[in-house]
């Protein structure tokens, strides 16, 4: 039995960005999988980088598992300092095999000691997404073997671990809910839902949460050099 560490637990990694930080109650937890989701070109990707980058100004290792080719520019634009870089280990994801690969590697690095503070997957679907036909119990077999890996990760080092999520329509209901449904929900226990405004604003809000408020939001542009706070 593994005795926890309250001040660990605790800890959260802030963005820096203080109305992103309000509806995050103070930053994404360590612990524990954070999910972000919302359609493609809503800052989901700009956000984890800027939540990347956090820590690695505080000093952390930082993995970040790339689905969707994320762009090494816009990485410099908002990290123009190469020495915060050093730490920072992009993997550039080419299949669902490769994917568990890497999470299996990553896990092997803990137990010789290299434990990260963040483990970003961006995005965590891509790829289950794409696949077209088969069967869907084994897909979501697949899906929870993967999240069984990070939950892992996130058990033997006490890191942050965030996942990007895309989106569908319910063909019942006609909403717009985060690909994998019960599955992700079941091991996920912060969720985070970015949607587009009519102009170039995002909002981000809560909607699932341990211990914070359902509905704490805040609204963001994407600038030229990261993400900024917009009026509301």
């Amino acid at each position: 039995m593994n005795r926890i560490n309250l001040s660990e637990e605790l800890a959260r990694i802030p963005t820096g960005i203080s109305c992103i930080d309000s509806a995050l109650a103070g930053g994404i937890e360590r612990s524990i999988i954070t999910e972000i989701y919302g359609e493609g070109g809503s800052g989901k990707t700009n956000l984890s980088l800027i939540i990347s980058l956090s820590a690695l100004n505080s000093g952390g290792t930082v993995y970040y598992l790339d689905t969707e080719g994320v762009s090494v520019e816009r990485i410099r634009q908002i990290a123009p300092g190469a020495g915060e870089m050093k730490k920072f280990y992009l993997y550039r994801i080419k299949s669902l095999e490769d994917q568990e690969l890497t999470l299996t590697k990553i896990e092997r690095n803990i137990e010789r000691g290299q434990k990260p503070d963040l483990v970003v997957i961006d995005s965590f679907t891509e790829y289950f997404r794409l696949e077209k036909g088969g069967d869907p119990s084994a897909r979501a077999n697949s899906m929870q073997k993967h999240l069984s890996i990070l939950l892992s990760i996130i058990s033997g080092s006490g890191c942050a671990a965030v996942i990007t999520n895309q989106i569908y329509q319910d063909v019942q209901t006609g909403s717009l809910e985060p690909f994998g449904g019960y599955v992700i929900n079941h091991s996920v226990k912060a969720v985070y839902r970015i949607e587009k405004l009519p102009d170039t604003r995002r909002r981000i809000e809560l909607v699932k949460h341990r211990s914070a408020p359902e509905g704490l939001n805040a609204v963001f542009r994407i600038t030229g050099f990261g993400i900024e706070c917009a009026p509301g």
